[in-house]
Parts: C-alpha cells; structure tokens; sequence
C-alpha cells in the first residue's frame, strides 16, 4: 500500500503552495533563468503567500480551490510525474501514461489541499539557495506549532520561462525519489503490471475523498 506522504504537504505545501498565482509573485514567474536570487525570491514570496492562504480568512474548501489552482502554477507536476513513473514509462502504454498522469496530479493535489487545517501557523524562514545538479536549490526552515523545525529544501528549474518546483528535500531525503521508490515496489511486486500502480492510485485517491 503506498502511504499517503503527509511530509508532502510539509513539502510541496509548504512552499509551493505559495498561495498566490505566479503571475501575482514579483518579478519571479517572468525570471529568465533560475539564478540563486531568484530562486529564493520566488520561494519567499510564494511562502509568504502560502502562509497568508492557510491562516487567512476563508472556508476549507475555498483555500483549498487556492492551493489547486497554486499547484497547477507554480509546481512542474507533470515532469514530477514522468520522473516518478521512472523506468517504467517505457512499458506503459500511452493510454496508461495518460491515466498515470491524471490520478498523480490528483493525489499530489489531495496531499496539499485535505490537511489545511494541520497546517496553521505555519511560518517559515529562507536561509539562502545554492546551485544543484538540477537547478536551484532554495533551503528553509518551516515551523509549526508543537514540531519540531523541519529543513526543507526546495528544487526550482526554469520551465517553459518559468520558475517551477521540482521535487522537496526533507530533511536530506528527496520526496520525488522515495516516491518513485514507493511506485516501483507496487509494479514489481505485480510482476511489473503498471495497471497494478494504476489501481493502487485510484484506491488511493477514493480513500481520500472519502475523508
């Protein structure tokens, strides 16, 4: 059974779902490039305004359509996704890729959007950004009430011309590898079926909206 990764709000929610649509970030969305200055900018201003959704006014429900459309800007999803699938992209067939795709940006938009309530208080701090193997990587400290501090690292790439996340680091562990680690134990444990990923996922995603 794959776990349902609460880091992931911790994660990808913590930063990404920089409550405010891209075009709205400063200066950022538009950065030619992903320099280390942008790249902290842009996770800055995106926390700032992740912080200002999730203790801010509001039903549940309306923060979360908040974060679904946050998701959809500023977090590289579908790249996530084919890195995630792995080496198993070249047995799946296109109509199974496709199904792939669609259940893992539900998933990742159920992780960030069902636990918001978990989520306030939340504060956090930029320490700096360094150049990665595969971009910029943005290091913070996120806080919430009665935890312990987390450091978070944050993968940015520039994507399309804009700046995109691609994966967290928690702690030193890389949330998109243990995931992929995560989906390859569910295919090889079927005998390499990725239809066995696919109705593990959707089992995942009915649990999920069943609260």
């Amino acid at each position: 059974m794959m776990r349902s990764r609460r880091v992931l709000l911790g994660g990808f929610a913590v930063m990404p779902m920089l409550g405010a649509l891209s075009a709205g970030l400063p200066g950022v969305a538009q950065a030619a490039g992903a320099s280390g200055p942008a790249a902290a900018a842009f996770i800055k201003n995106s926390g700032e305004a992740l912080v200002a959704i999730v203790n801010g006014p509001g039903s549940k429900a309306e923060k979360a359509e908040k974060l679904r459309t946050l998701v959809n800007q500023i977090v590289a999803v579908g790249k996530i996704g084919r890195f995630v699938l792995g080496r198993f992209v070249r047995v799946a067939t296109p109509a199974q890729v496709t199904e792939y795709q669609k259940l893992f940006h539900e998933l990742l938009s159920y992780n960030i959007t069902t636990q918001i309530r978990a989520y306030q208080g939340l504060t956090f701090n930029v320490l700096g950004s360094s150049a990665g193997p595969e971009g910029e990587m943005v290091s913070t400290v996120i806080s919430r009430p009665g935890q312990a501090p987390a450091h978070v690292q944050w993968v940015v790439q520039t994507i399309g011309g804009q700046l995109k996340i691609i994966d967290v680091v928690v702690e030193g562990t890389s949330l998109r590898v243990t995931e992929r680690s995560d989906y390859a134990s569910v295919i090889d444990d079927h005998g390499g079926q990725v239809s066995a990923l696919l109705t593990a996922m959707h089992q995942q995603l009915a649990r999920m909206r069943a609260g």
